[in-house]
This record gives structure tokens, sequence and C-alpha cells, in this order.
């Protein structure tokens, strides 16, 4: 699906009747792009010019026109890419292949991704199966259209699999073959899976993955082989295990549940998804995991809904006990496994990788759940193409939650001066933008429902769909992101009454009391609360504090999140950016305090507690900063304006539309001076009923029960396809 901005009907016609004219248009339009500053206007046109290429009669003229483009510059290659791949003409075929030969990854990526759609063509075969074994987002990219080309002759690319095998020797590019191979179904197929799975001499990376493959097989030929395998004392026994519990799913008769209430499914792929979210920001539970934990109850809780689903990652223990319920039925949880020794999915070009691994876990977890009536999907990233991927083919409802996410990431780089054809070309190899961004426009366009971040005006940044506005309308809400206000309550009412300092023992409060110097302990807090990741911006907040003096002497910096003791790959590379600004000058920071991730119940308490003081260890008054260059909504900026603080946030995105700068918070500009932001976020602390203020807007309108009633609202109409 290529979303567009159509163009005038005049242009469309100029360009399908007048075939110089019409070349010379798309060539001009294009030419424009790869001269221009603005790279979110790049992300939105080029999917118009491509949508003129398709229109354009005289193919053959206006391929050698894009084939010259795309020698100027990597970005005009992308963008030559795009529209040669609407072209329905062999030699268009024959350029994206080309592509595949570069000897730049992001050229090779974009090339292999664009022939998706095309009909499969033997000269591809070979490069793609090379890009394939290469690892990360490449190997999707190749994988999917493999797979895609193995649905019109499975048999041929059943051959090229196996050829490739024989040649391959490294234990990784074996398993992302096995990978490939276990897609495509077909008699012989099946029997090298079984063949690779039983032999013992062959990489455990490459058995797990034939297992896995296996647990799919839609016949009872794999059964035997799982048994055996299964009875094996060791990790490929475990996930042999998995593969027959998956297998039985399978080949069991569908169940059918009478029900009068929703039935919803959630997804997001992080771990620790328990009710106390133990895991809280650590690798990549984030914002979003404890949403949905605090959502999940919340729909549970509701006469109209009967089932909630949410689906997280864990270990392949985990994913063997199966969604586990532990509220009368209603709330349960199931796990996806993702990596595993021979291939971690720490990063998330490595999780790109595991998509048929995802796909596979996602319709176990729906299959062993009973029906659901509607799958909630949210973010751009793998979880959401497999969840968009198994919905359909399982005849599920989608909906998305539509946030301009990868191009707010874009947008706040471009207005913070960062973003040059160079920088946006390493961003889009890096971040994979472009790809994101049009799954972003897909699922927009396919979804049933649609849910809507809070904007000034919500619709105004996809109105270019090429969709009619009033459906469009007709299936979307906006529905804002709210937070379970029971936790600051309980956190508010704790910190009021807990005079005794025996009574927190072992607590986070004295923990963090104990690590500062009694010297500062006169001072309020400067908290911030998120992932170690680089979007989140914690190594900015470092530089704030220790680059300015006069901040370093009104408080003191306590950073909760990451996994500190065997951090991820991606929070190695945070610390390490952390480790390299605090080393800068050789001397201590007292005062600077790295707690780590915690369950939300100890966050909450630290929220309060910045707000208001801790009798002998810190000043009340503290500040919320959000380091981050954009936030989607930013949910921990709410708890904090909950739990009573002045933050400081990011103008772009959601905090912009509750946060009151100058009376509530002070929002940043991306390119914006943070230690400046924060210094002014401390003249608020007294502003006169400041507090009062930001709490009612949340209790009125972002609670969690809040966002529940206008999700289900939202969800009902798909009640009416079952």
């Amino acid at each position: 699906m290529l979303a567009t901005y159509d163009y005038p009907t005049g242009i469309v016609d100029l360009v399908s009747r007048h075939h110089a004219a019409g070349r010379r248009l798309i060539m001009d339009e294009l030419e424009q792009l790869a001269g221009s500053s603005d790279f979110v206007m790049t992300l939105a046109k080029s999917s118009q010019i491509a949508s003129l290429a398709r229109r354009s009669p005289h193919s053959t003229k206006l391929i050698a026109d894009l084939s010259s483009f795309a020698a100027k510059s990597t970005l005009a290659t992308l963008l030559a890419a795009e529209s040669l791949s609407q072209i329905r003409d062999a030699g268009a075929d024959e350029h994206l292949i080309g592509f595949l030969a570069s000897d730049q990854a992001i050229v090779q990526r974009h090339g292999a991704w664009r022939l998706q759609n095309r009909p499969p063509t033997r000269q591809a075969y070979a490069p793609l199966l090379g890009l394939l074994v290469t690892g990360g987002i490449n190997t999707m990219h190749a994988h999917r259209t493999l797979r895609a080309w193995a649905d019109l002759d499975p048999d041929t690319i059943a051959a090229q699999i196996t050829s490739a095998l024989e040649s391959a020797h490294d234990p990784a590019a074996r398993a992302r073959l096995v990978d490939l191979l276990g897609s495509v179904q077909t008699k012989a197929t099946r029997k090298l899976l079984q063949r690779v799975a039983l032999d013992s001499d062959e990489a455990p990376g490459a058995r797990i993955s034939a297992i896995s493959g296996l647990g799919e097989d839609v016949g009872r030929q794999a059964e035997p082989s799982l048994q055996h395998l299964a009875t094996l004392d060791d990790v490929v026994g475990t996930y042999a295990a998995l593969a027959l519990d998956t297998f039985t799913t399978v080949n069991a008769p569908t169940s059918s549940q009478d029900a009068t209430g929703l039935r919803i499914a959630q997804l997001v792929l992080a771990g620790g998804l328990d009710g106390q979210l133990s895991l809280g920001g650590k690798g990549d539970t984030g914002g979003v995991a404890s949403l949905l934990v605090s959502l999940g109850d919340s729909l549970a809780r509701r006469s109209d809904v009967d089932h909630v689903l949410t689906i997280g990652r864990g270990t392949v223990n985990d994913a063997l006990t199966g969604p586990e319920t532990p509220i009368g039925g209603k709330l349960s949880f199931g796990m996806i496994v993702i990596g595993d020794d021979a291939r971690p999915a720490q990063s998330p070009d490595q999780v790109w990788e595991q998509l048929p691994t995802i796909e596979r876990g996602i319709r176990r977890v729906l299959r062993r759940s009973g029906p659901v009536d509607v799958v909630h999907l949210r973010m751009a990233d793998a979880g959401t193409l497999a969840g968009a991927e198994v919905a359909k083919q399982l005849g599920i409802p989608v909906c998305f939650s539509l946030a301009p996410d990868p191009h707010n990431v874009v947008q706040s780089l471009q207005r913070s001066g960062e973003l040059d054809a160079d920088s946006f070309v390493q961003l889009t190899s890096e971040s994979h933008v472009w790809f994101r961004a049009r799954l972003v426009e897909r699922l927009a366009h396919d979804a049933d429902r649609v849910a809507l971040f809070p904007r000034v005006r919500p619709l105004e940044f996809f109105a270019g769909l090429g969709m009619d506005s009033a459906q469009f309308e007709r299936r979307s809400a906006v529905v804002a992101e709210g937070i379970d206000l029971t936790q600051i309550e309980r956190a508010t009412i704790e910190h009021a009454s807990a005079t005794d300092p025996t009574l927190r023992q072992h607590d986070v409060l004295e923990e963090l009391k104990d690590r500062l110097p009694e010297h500062r302990r006169q001072l309020p807090l400067l908290l911030s609360v998120g992932r170690l990741h680089p979007v989140k911006g914690m190594e900015r907040v470092v530089r704030a504090w220790t680059g300015d003096s006069r901040l370093r002497e009104l408080c003191n910096l306590v950073i909760i999140g990451g996994d500190l003791d065997e951090p991820s790959e991606i929070e190695s590379a945070v610390l390490a950016e952390i480790d390299q600004i605090l080393t800068d000058e050789d001397r201590p920071w007292p005062g600077f305090v790295m707690l780590g991730g915690r369950p939300r119940s100890d966050v909450t308490k630290l929220q309060v507690a910045t707000a208001l003081g801790n009798s002998g260890a810190w000043a009340g008054g503290g500040i919320y900063v959000d380091g981050a260059l954009k936030e989607e909504f930013g949910l921990a900026v709410l708890e904090a304006l909950a739990a009573g603080l002045v933050v400081v946030a990011p103008s772009t995105g959601g905090p912009a539309t509750y946060v009151d700068h100058g009376d509530t918070g002070i929002l940043a500009e991306p390119g914006a001076d943070l230690a400046q932001a924060i210094h002014a976020a401390f003249e608020l602390v007294n502003r006169p009923g400041r507090a009062s203020r930001a709490s009612a807007l949340v209790r009125d309108r972002y609670s969690i029960d809040t966002m529940a009633e206008q999700l289900a609202e939202l969800y009902r109409p798909v009640m009416a396809l079952r």
C-alpha cells in the first residue's frame, strides 16, 4: 500500500496523457526533494511522486531518467527506488535488483524492500539470500520479499534456500536461512526442517529456528519429531516443548465462545508485564508497558469487557506457561520469545531480524487465548508489523494508535538544525525512518479503528493519506493516554503517614537518602525517569546539570531507569556516554545518583517525595525533567504533574497538549538550553494554585479509567464483525 497525498486531477492527467511533460514534472519534483532541507516533506512527497510514476504511460524513458537521477547522491537513489517500485516494467526490476549490489547497506535494504511487491525474478534470488544472512533489518527486508515470492513460486524459493544452506557455515546465517525455510510451506521444506531440527551436530540456533517452523506445520508429520525433541533436557528440548504446544494449538479445532462483551488483545514488545511492572525502566520496559498494564486492569474492570489479553516479551519458560489469568478470568498476560543465545535480540535492529519468530509467537498466544474481537497495535516497530500481519491472517480487526512517529523524530531534529541530506540518510540507515513512516501510513489506511493522539489539529498531519476524510473520521477518535491515579493517591497518603523512619527500612526513599552526601541533603531533587535509550535524552539531562554550576548548587540530580547490573547493548551505550560526560573533568559529582529501573510503586513514591520533600534527606519543591527531543505523549510527565511537580518537557508531541507553559511547566524547544529551562521551572514551584491546577487537569482528562472508557467506545463497532 502506498499512502500518498493525492495530486490534483489536472496534474495526474498531465502525467497520464502527456509523456514528455509528465516525465519532466516527476523529475523536477524529485530534484526539488533531493535539494530540500525539509525532510518531513521529503517523506510525504516522495510517496506522492511515486504514485505519479505509477501512472506514467512511457515507462522506458522515465526509468532512464530515474537511473540518471539515482546516480547523483544516496538520497536521490532512495527517492528513485520508491518511484521505480511503482513502475510495472521489467526495466524497473533490473534497476532495483542492481541496488542489491550497492556498497551502501541503506541502498541494498531499500532495494530489497522495494522488490517485495514485484514479480519474482531469478536474478534477485542470490543477492537477496546474501542480504538475508547479514542480520538485522537487512534480514527482515530480504525475508519479507522472498516470503512474498514464495507465495507465487514456493518450490523455486525452497530450492534456493536449500542450496544456500549447503554452502552456509556461519551458525547465525544458517539460522536466518532456516527462519525463511520455516515460512515456506512445502513437502520438501518440512522434511528439511525436520532434518535440521533432529541433527545434533547442527548449531543450536538453526535447530531452534527449525523447531519453531515445525510448530506451525498444519499436518501431523512433524508431531513425532517434536515429541522426541521435547524429551531432551537442554535448550533444544525446551523450545521443542514450546513448538509442540504451538503445533497442538495450530491443529486444534477452532474454538468459539459465547461472549456479550469485548475481547481485546494489546501488544508491546517489552518484558516484565506483571501487575507490579517489576522490570519498569529496564531494557525496553518503558512508558508503553506501564500504560498497558494499567489499561488492562482498567478495561478488565468494565462490565462491557469480557477479556483483555496483554501480549509481551518473555523467556521460553514464560511462553510455555501460557496466558496467565490473575483476575477472575478477565485479564491475562501472554509472552512471546524473541531471540536466543545464538541470536540475542537486544537492539531494535536485532529485533527486526526476528520477525518470523514474533509472528509465530503472536499467532500462538492469540489462538490459545480464545476468540479476540480486536488487536490494538501501537508504535512503528517490529511487533506492530508482525501484529498487523497476524491479525490479517486470522481475520481479526485492528485498532491502531496513530502517532506521527517517526515523522516527529525527523521534525524535531530538523527544528534543532541537526539534519542535512547526509545526516537524514544516516538517520534513515540507523533508525529506518523511511520504512517506519510507510508502516505508520499503511496502518492508518488499513486499520479498522484508529485512536488519535490529542493534538491541536489531530487529523492535520495525516490529512492526505489518500483516503476519504469522512470515512477516516468515522473509524477514528481522539483518545488521550491516561495514568493510574490510585498509585499517586496511595503514595501521597503513605508519604504523609510514614513519619517513623523504621517503617522505611529497605525503602527506595531511604536508599536515595543514604546515597546523598549529608552536606547536600537540604537541596531539592531534579528527577528524570525513563529507559536508558538515546531517544529519552538522559545524557542531555546529565550534561545540563554537570555543565551549569548554579544548577549543581541548586539541586541534586536523580535518574531512574536502566538495568545498571546487566545493561543491554543500548543501555551500555547510553551509560558510556554519561560516563564520558562525568569524566570530562577529573572531579567527583556529589549529588548525582542513578537508581536504575524500578517498579511502578517506587517511581510513584519518588515523584511524590520529590514534590513534598523527605525530612532530613532532601527539600521539597523539586522538578521533573524529560530530556527527550520529542515525546509522543509522555506518561511519566503526566504522572509528575499529578504528583505536584513542575515539569520540563519537549515542546514537540504530546506534552504541549497538557503542559501549561509558564504555569505548570516549561516546554523546551529541541535545540534549547535545557539548563535554562530547568532554572525557569524552579521559578514556577511556588506559583499559587499551580499544583492543584495540574492535578485537576490530569484527574479530569487523563485518568486511565477515562482512557479505558474512550477505547471501549472506539472498539465497540468491531463486535458487529463477529
